[in-house]
Parts: structure tokens; C-alpha cells; sequence
């Protein structure tokens, strides 16, 4: 992430000036946009993830089970031992289930918490060591318009995204003295992968995508760029001053 006029980002071995970023999860969603614009601009990067195909746009691959809790430890680890330091965590894992109020089961509820909240918290609290020695940490969550919109079925997704707010502000309060911005980029109809999974899974995608469009103000899906650019500004020394906020990329759709 090259800022020439803050000049604080370190040399790389190439002679170029680079941020060192970890992302966690979704190397085959919005997580690989954001390694490929990161290492466009210059950056080194680090994907931690349990995709069978571990090939990619970065320069470290960590294999973990973003629900296993041991996961952000071993990847701060592995991070250690190349690196020794970071700039900027990103965490983009992410598990959505639906169901009636009346099917969902306690291991589904579990399973949604580990992943969309669990591990948001434990990436964070193994990252503050290697994050402290930056002088421009960035702690950044992926999360979704889900936030601050009520959806039938993903009731788990729902909390736990609202539970994530809070977490941010915490974690916002109690780093931001040390030199750690926190911030978490809501996430509103995208074209990914999950996205396009949802809809292949409706009998009535056309229409129901229709319906979505017609309600966003800019009339679309948000393409995966555009929601990795606000990512890519969270973690550059523009966000300087930015900490403890909620952002959205939704075309305007919780505007309306």
C-alpha cells in the first residue's frame, strides 16, 4: 500500500515500500479481491484459510479451519516467523445458514458464533503483539448490511453481526491508545461467490435480484473491487484518524 506522502510504510527486499497484511478466510471470496489489490499496490500478504486449493495472490499461505480456535494463533505464528511484525488484520470469514425460527438447532447457532464472532475476537487478541510495533496497525472485520437490517431465516447471522458492532467498539476503545485502529466494513449485496451461491439456490432468482436492484439506490450489485477498495482505505495511513467505525459498501441500500 504505497502512500508516498506519509512515508512510514517499511522497505521491502525489492526496494519498494510495503504494508504486511493478514487476511483470514474467504481466499476464494471478497478476502482474494482484497489480497489482489493489496499486492497490486506492493504489499506482502498472508492468507490464512482451509480452501483446498491453497494458490493464490499471496506470498504466504497458512492452512487453518477459521472455526477451529487455535486458528488465529497459529496464523499470527506462522506470520511471526517470516515477518515479525504486521500492519493490518483483516478478518473476512464468514458463515451464513438459514432456516424457520423453529428448525434452527443449538450446534447450528455454535457453529454460526465460531466463525462470525468467536473468531473475529480471537484474531484480534492474538494480533495486538504483532500489530503494536506498526506505526499505522489496522484491525479491519468484513462484516454485512446485516448489522442494522432484519432478514427472515439467518438468525444467527443477524446476531452475530450485530454482536460484531459491538466488539468493534470495544476493541476501538481499549486499542486505539496503544496505536491500533479497529474498524469493520459493512458489506451490502456484492457479486461474490456466496452472493451468487444464494441466488443460483432461489427458484426465483431473476426476480428476486430484480427486487434487490430496484430497491439499492444505484440500482446493482456492488461488484468485489468496490467493496476491497474500502478495505485497501482502512488499512492505508489515509484512514489515519479512522477507528471504531462502521462503514458501509451497499450502493446506499441502508440509506433507504
Amino acid at each position: 500500500m504505497r502512500w508516498p506522502e506519509y512515508g512510514w510504510w517499511i522497505p521491502s527486499p525489492m526496494g519498494q515500500d510495503m504494508a504486511r497484511i493478514l487476511i483470514i478466510g474467504s481466499s476464494a471470496g471478497l478476502g482474494r479481491t482484497v489480497a489482489q489489490g493489496c499486492r497490486a499496490d506492493g504489499d506482502w500478504v498472508a492468507m490464512a484459510d482451509g480452501a483446498t486449493d491453497a494458490t493464490g495472490p499471496w506470498d504466504l499461505y497458512i492452512p487453518v479451519n477459521p472455526a477451529d480456535p487455535e486458528a488465529p494463533t497459529r496464523a499470527m505464528e506462522a506470520v511471526r516467523a517470516d515477518q515479525g511484525a504486521l500492519d493490518a488484520v483483516v478478518v473476512a470469514a464468514s458463515l451464513v445458514q438459514a432456516a424457520p425460527v423453529g428448525q434452527w438447532t443449538a450446534a447450528m447457532w455454535d457453529e454460526a458464533t465460531a466463525v462470525n464472532l468467536r473468531l473475529p475476537f480471537l484474531a484480534a487478541q492474538a494480533a495486538v503483539d504483532l500489530l503494536v510495533a506498526s506505526p499505522q496497525a489496522s484491525l479491519i472485520f468484513i462484516s454485512s448490511t446485516a448489522t442494522v437490517r432484519g432478514q427472515p431465516h439467518t438468525h444467527a447471522y443477524q446476531a452475530t453481526k450485530a454482536g460484531l458492532a459491538g466488539l468493534v467498539r470495544s476493541l476501538a476503545a481499549e486499542l486505539g491508545p496503544r496505536g491500533i485502529r479497529v474498524n469493520v466494513a459493512l458489506v451490502g449485496w456484492v457479486d461474490t461467490p456466496q452472493t451468487r451461491a444464494f441466488w443460483s439456490a432461489r427458484e426465483d432468482a431473476d426476480a428476486g435480484r430484480q427486487a434487490v436492484d430496484g430497491r439499492i439506490p444505484l440500482r446493482r450489485h456492488g461488484r468485489a473491487e468496490e467493496a476491497a477498495a474500502l478495505v485497501r482505505y482502512l488499512i492505508s495511513p489515509a484512514a489515519s484518524y479512522i477507528s471504531g467505525a462502521m462503514i458501509p459498501v451497499d450502493g446506499g441500500d441502508t440509506a433507504v
